[in-house]
């Protein structure tokens, strides 16, 4: 199967060299794997919308992100029960340390995210 034609005004014909420390370099490498481009295809998209591109989500940071919303959705639900008086009083103390420990894990992960982005 060929290559689909690329129209002449899309065609990429200008090459454009720089030189990069082994630093730079590591970190435009791990920029572009996070964000599943190539280094070339990152540094484009990051000069030219002058933002970041954005990481994509490894399996397992997806699979946490969606066992934490089921934490959330569980501790809402059992929220509402214990306002509308349905839910045993003795486990407010156990709901309330669970839904300091869920902050806890948000703020870790927030905070962690926006180190990578520097």
């Amino acid at each position: 199967m060929a290559r689909p034609k690329v129209n002449d005004s899309e065609r990429r014909l200008i090459q454009v060299n720089i030189r990069l420390t082994t630093d730079e370099n590591h970190k435009v490498q791990e920029f572009a794997s996070a964000s599943g481009l190539s280094p070339a295809n990152w540094i484009r998209a990051r000069i030219f919308t002058g933002k970041f591109p954005a990481p994509k989500l490894s399996p397992l940071d997806a699979s946490i992100y969606r066992e934490l919303k089921r934490i959330g959705v569980n501790l809402n639900q059992a929220t509402h029960k214990i306002n509308s008086g349905e839910f045993p009083k003795e486990y407010l103390p156990h709901l309330l340390e669970l839904t300091r420990l869920l902050n806890k894990i948000i703020n870790l992960l927030i905070h962690d995210r926006q180190s990578d982005q520097g």
